[in-house]
C-alpha cells in the first residue's frame, strides 16, 4: 500500500500549493509588500516540485523487477547503452536486438540519454517518470486557464486530477512506460492547442509519433474537438451516432479496415499475429475500465447537459463516449486497451466535472463530489492494480 500512501501526500502536498494565500503571511493592515508576494510565490513552488517529486522516486527507486516492460525493454535499452561507443552505434545494436528490432526512435533516443547522463538503469527510471507526471501537472493547469478565460462555470482541483492520474495511470507508468509518456505528452499538447499555440502543439505530435506510432489518434481527438466547435449539429449528431455504430459492429468494422491496411502492407508484422490470429472465444473484457469509462460518461454527460452551449462541455462528452466506444474491440485485441488511453487520461477532466452534479462541501474546501471521486478511483485502484496486477508492479521493491 505504498502507493496508496505516495498519492495522499502528495496530493495533499499539492493540495496546499495550489491553495496557499497571501493571507498567512501578510500585515494585519493586508497591505502586502513585495516580500510578502514573493515568499507566497517560492512557498507555491517549493511545495509543488516536492509533490510531484515524490512519486518521481518511488519510480525511480524501484527495483527492476516492478513492472513488466523493463525486462522487455527498458533494461535491454540499457545494456545497449553501455555496450555502445556513441548513438550512431547505439541504435546499430538496438535494430540488431532481437527484443529491441521494434522499437521506435524517439524513445530509443531518450533512453540512450538518460542512461549515458545518469549511468543506470534507474535513471532511465527517472527520465520515464519525469516526462509522464509533468505534462499532466501543466495540463490540467493548462485546462482550468482555458476554463476561467472562457467564463467556463467548472474549476478542476490540480490535486484531485493527480490523484486520479495516480490511481489510474501511475503503476501503469511504470510498465507501459512508451504509451504513458505519449499519452502525458498528447494530453498536455491538447491542452496548448485549446490555448492557441498551435507551433508547440504540432511540435510535440511530431515528436510523440517518433515514441510511439499509436500517437496518430490525437488528430482524431483534435478532430473530435472541432466537430464540438463547429455550429452544424448534423456533425456532432453524426459522430455519436458513429461511435454508437462502431461500438455495436466494431469487430467486423475492425477486420475490414485491418485487412485493406494488410493489402496495402500498412500492418506492423508485430501486430498481424494478434490481430489476424485471435479467436473470438479468447475475449477479456476489462470491468474495471469499464467501470471508469461509465463514471466518465455519467460526469462529463451531465456536465455537458447544464451546459449544452459550451465546447468543453461537449469535447469531454465526446472524449468520454469515444472511450467507450473502443471496448468492445479492445476486450479481443488487447493492444487497444492501449489506444484507449489517450481517452481514459481525460478522466483527470471529466470525473472531476462531477462537480456539476454533487454539491456542496463535507471538510473545509473539500466538496462531496471530490470525495466520490477520490473512492470511485481508490476502488479502481484496489482491483485493477492491487488486486489484478495486470502491471506487474505488486509488491513494491526498492532497488
Amino acid at each position: 500500500m505504498i502507493y496508496l500512501f505516495v498519492f495522499c501526500i502528495s496530493s495533499l502536498i499539492i493540495y496546499l500549493g495550489e491553495t496557499a494565500k497571501l493571507k498567512r503571511l501578510a500585515p494585519n493592515n493586508n497591505r502586502y509588500s513585495k516580500n510578502d508576494a514573493l515568499n507566497l510565490f517560492w512557498t507555491k513552488k517549493v511545495l509543488i516540485i516536492i509533490a510531484l517529486f515524490i512519486p518521481i522516486f518511488l519510480a525511480t527507486f524501484r527495483h527492476e523487477t516492478v513492472g513488466i516492460d523493463v525486462y522487455t525493454y527498458m533494461k535491454p535499452l540499457y545494456l545497449c547503452t553501455k555496450r555502445s561507443s556513441d548513438i550512431a552505434d547505439f541504435f546499430v545494436q538496438m535494430k540488431n536486438d532481437t527484443a529491441l528490432q521494434y522499437m521506435d526512435y524517439g524513445y530509443g533516443f531518450i533512453a540512450y540519454v538518460a542512461c549515458k547522463f545518469f549511468g543506470t538503469l534507474n535513471g532511465l527510471f527517472f527520465v520515464n517518470e519525469l516526462l509522464c507526471m509533468l505534462p499532466v501537472y501543466f495540463g490540467i493547469k493548462n485546462i482550468n486557464s482555458h476554463l476561467s478565460r472562457n467564463k467556463i462555470d467548472l474549476n478542476i482541483p490540480v490535486w484531485l486530477g493527480m490523484f486520479i492520474w495516480y490511481c489510474c495511470f501511475y503503476n501503469n507508468s511504470l510498465n507501459q512506460v512508451r504509451q504513458l509518456i505519449v499519452c502525458a505528452i498528447l494530453f498536455y499538447a491538447f491542452t496548448l492547442f485549446l490555448n492557441k499555440k498551435y507551433v508547440i502543439t504540432v511540435l510535440l505530435f511530431c515528436f510523440s509519433l517518433t515514441l510511439h506510432i499509436s500517437a496518430i489518434i490525437f488528430i482524431y481527438i483534435v478532430l473530435t474537438y472541432l466537430i464540438c466547435k463547429s455550429k452544424h449539429n448534423f456533425l456532432r449528431y453524426l459522430l455519436a451516432f458513429l461511435l454508437i455504430i462502431f461500438l455495436i459492429f466494431s469487430i467486423d468494422i475492425f477486420y475490414f479496415g485491418m485487412n485493406i491496411l494488410k493489402n496495402l502492407g500498412l500492418v506492423p508484422e508485430k501486430y498481424q499475429g494478434e490481430i489476424f490470429d485471435v479467436e473470438y472465444g479468447e475475449r477479456n473484457i476489462n470491468l474495471s475500465w469499464l467501470f471508469i469509462g461509465l463514471v466518465m460518461i455519467f460526469s462529463s454527460g451531465f456536465f455537458y447537459y447544464k451546459n449544452r452551449q459550451n465546447i468543453f462541455a461537449r469535447f469531454l462528452f465526446f472524449v468520454s463516449l469515444s472511450f467507450l466506444s473502443l471496448f468492445n474491440i479492445s476486450s479481443y485485441f488487447s493492444s487497444f486497451g492501449r489506444i484507449q488511453l489517450y481517452f481514459m487520461i481525460y478522466a483527470t477532466v471529466a470525473i472531476p466535472s462531477m462537480s456539476k452534479v454533487i454539491k456542496g462541501n463535507i471538510i473545509g474546501n473539500v466538496s462531496a463530489s471530490s470525495l466520490l471521486s477520490i473512492l470511485v478511483v481508490v476502488a479502481y485502484w484496489i482491483v485493477a492494480v492491487y488486486l489484478l496486477d495486470y502491471t506487474g508492479t505488486i509488491p513494491y521493491k526498492f532497488m
